[in-house]
């Protein structure tokens, strides 16, 4: 009898709608089937045939993920008890209500639960019925299937289903059933990062030699040291970067001493730049007098210091920085 009767509780089981479970602020609906074996006490001269079926109804709202109110419907049936050579079958309805506590186990509704609630019964047997108040405790596990399917499965415990003559029947369920969700909340798709692409650019840092070095010298001054650290600072967000550096001069005097000097200070650049932890230095280079970028502004300037002043712009250190960043691709 074991046997059919798990038979017909899943049988059952699979022929029912189903439901998500407890996902916050919503209310499901059940159904489940199963195995009943009672439990007597103090039945003296009476026979208890303990093992039965069972059927389950249940409606719940789920407050958060882990707390809800629920109310349902079981039924006991199958079952019989003799006494005084009469045989009779022995069937309860029970109507109860409960609260649910449950540990989630992901955010679409699995979890583990315990359940306690009264229950109020009403039992027949021998034509009689009989009417008494008890109570339900349960535990039980559910799995998600999607938003609004779950499968369940649990074990009730009925606190006296029927109480007379100081003899008492509890029950005890094993069943499998299944829940639907109204109102379950699709989880929000996961945001699509936006498609991104490695591009190569180059930083051009243009510096005074009249700030870096002391007039007609190639020893870098602190306002110097300040100026190659915040070039290096400036690049911090490249990566495989490589760094150029040239040296220029204006256009007084010969070119072998403008090229001696461009080239001084242009490895006086790119020293600072490796005390900085630059490792990637691809040229030091002193161009000289090439390259002005005054043009022939100055050439009607009148007098050395005036011309020497006109033509600072051409006495600089050019650090070219080329290195790897990441840009958004337009759709």
């Amino acid at each position: 009898m074991k046997t059919k009767l798990l038979a017909l509780a899943v049988a059952c089981a699979t022929a029912s709608f189903a439901a998500n479970a407890a996902v916050s602020d919503t209310f499901s609906v059940g159904g489940a089937a199963g195995y009943v074996r009672g439990f007597d006490h103090n039945f003296d001269g009476a026979d208890f045939e303990k093992e039965g079926f069972g059927l389950k109804l249940n409606g719940e709202y789920n407050f958060t993920n882990w707390f809800g109110l629920g109310a349902g419907y079981d039924y006991t049936g199958r079952q019989h008890i003799s006494a005084d050579d009469n045989r009779s079958g022995y069937h309860s309805n029970i109507a109860e209500v409960y609260g649910r506590f449950a540990y989630p186990l992901d955010n679409t509704g699995s979890d583990v639960f315990f359940k306690v609630g009264p229950t109020a019964n009403w039992s027949s047997v021998f034509g009689e019925t009989h009417h008494k108040l008890g109570f339900v405790a349960g535990i039980g596990a559910q799995y998600a299937l999607n938003d609004n399917l779950a499968i369940r499965g649990g074990y009730d415990f009925f606190y006296r289903n029927m109480k007379r003559d100081g003899a008492r029947i509890d029950n005890g369920m094993f069943y499998v059933g299944v829940q639907y969700t109204f109102g379950a909340k699709k989880a929000a798709p996961a945001p699509v990062a936006p498609a991104q692409k490695t591009v190569r650019v180059t930083e051009n840092h243009t510096l005074d030699a009249g700030i870096l070095f002391p007039f007609d010298g190639s020893n870098l001054s602190a306002e110097g040291k300040q100026a190659v650290a915040e070039v290096v600072n400036s690049s911090s967000n490249l990566q495989n970067t490589e760094f150029e550096v040239y040296g220029y001069t204006d256009r007084i005097g010969s070119d072998a001493y403008n090229n001696k000097l461009s080239q001084k200070r242009a490895d006086a650049v790119a020293a600072e730049l490796q005390n900085n932890g630059v490792t990637t230095l691809k040229a030091s280079e002193g161009r000289g007098k090439s390259n002005p970028v005054t043009g022939d502004k100055c050439n009607s300037v009148q007098g050395r210091k005036a011309l020497i002043d006109c033509l600072a712009a051409d006495r600089r250190v050019e650090v070219v920085v080329t290195g790897d960043t990441t840009k958004v691709q337009k759709q």
